[in-house]
């Protein structure tokens, strides 16, 4: 079975975006780190988003050039290292200024459908672009949408193509939100680990040009949030984020389904959620499904976390993968499970 480990490289999105050194540079410093002692290759969806934001106004802020600086760097190393940066769009960055020490950011526009069609595929290409400056050009051949908005998918499907993207990693079967800013509904997503499709990435089309790669998910019941929340709370320094910002509050109904009734959940490896990381592969291999993606956030990561993460590359790291062993985005001709790709 392949494995990738995914991790969204970007900010927090609520009244705190939190500070570049620890909620970026810091645990992906400790992610790293781990990857090398297992020689295992991580997938980083860069928020690309953010850095061009930083470089429109760091001219006047030294501050925002130094945060530019240390993640330029930091995305170098990555690169060296034999990691991969794919494309990650969180599109509010547009509308986004640095007021007063911080960022104001808006959430009127937080999906992509919000642009008009040419400023769709203007951001499309601009990100892209950017990931590529520091992974290569096979860099962002892989895209995740911000908040996993990816519906309706029809205002996303050229600018994609033109970008040179024609792998997904959004969808995760049986999620939905009810946000009324980061609306989605996988209810209806195969229940197999890949698939192409062409208009719809919950609709199967073996003509397709683009390939999905779920996220793992796992149900969930109510318990889990009542503890994860415990945990978050009472756990002290081994259960503390790395991250320094807070993330977008939970809709109200997204909140209340999800502890008073069994949900949906993507396999993470953030925080308290990384405590079911090994149970969720296991019913993967069970079931004879070939990928396995987990999904983490360096600003979420925790201690806790990263001990989760060692046990499972201590057990499993022959058969960590990249996307780059898609290519040529042909879901016919991929490699044996287990068997990867030189860096």
């Amino acid at each position: 079975m392949r494995t990738l480990l995914t991790f969204d490289y970007e900010l927090f999105f609520g009244p705190r975006t939190g500070s570049v050194a620890r909620t970026l540079i810091e645990p992906t410093q400790a992610l790293a780190a781990l990857a090398a002692r297992y020689g295992a290759r991580l997938v980083f969806f860069v928020d690309a988003g953010h850095l061009l934001r930083l470089r429109a106004e760091m001219d006047a802020v030294p501050q925002l050039r130094a945060d530019h600086d240390l993640i330029c760097r930091q995305l170098e190393r990555l690169v060296r290292a034999g990691h991969e940066l794919e494309l990650h769009v969180h599109p509010h960055w547009e509308d986004a200024r640095w007021r007063d020490g911080r960022w104001r950011l808006e959430g009127t526009r937080y999906a992509l459908h919000a642009f008009a069609p040419e400023e769709i595929a203007d951001i499309v290409r601009r990100y892209a672009a950017l990931v590529r400056e520091f992974g290569g050009p096979r860099a962002a051949r892989a895209y995740r949408a911000g908040g996993w908005v990816i519906q309706p998918f029809a205002a996303l499907r050229a600018p994609l193509l033109q970008a040179g993207v024609c792998i997904d990693s959004t969808v995760y079967a049986g999620g939905r939100s009810q946000s009324a800013i980061q609306p989605y509904d996988f209810r209806g997503a195969p229940r197999k680990s890949r698939w192409r499709f062409d208009a719809d990435p919950l609709v199967e089309d073996p003509a397709g040009p683009f390939l999905e790669v779920p996220i793992a998910s796992r149900r969930l019941a109510p318990w889990f949030f009542w503890r994860f929340a415990a945990m978050k709370k009472l756990g002290g320094a081994h259960h503390r984020a790395f991250g320094d910002g807070c993330a977008i509050p939970m809709s109200r109904a997204d909140l209340l389904r999800r502890l008073v009734a069994p949900s949906a959940s993507v396999v993470s490896m953030d925080g308290y959620k990384a405590s079911f990381l090994a149970q969720a592969a296991r019913e993967y291999r069970a079931r004879g499904m070939e990928e396995f993606v987990a999904i983490g956030h360096p600003k979420a990561l925790t201690p806790y976390a990263l001990t989760q993460l060692e046990r499972h590359l201590a057990a499993h790291a022959p058969e960590v993968v990249t996307f780059s062993c898609y290519e040529p985005c042909d879901a016919q001709t991929l490699p044996s499970p287990g068997r990867r790709r030189a860096a």
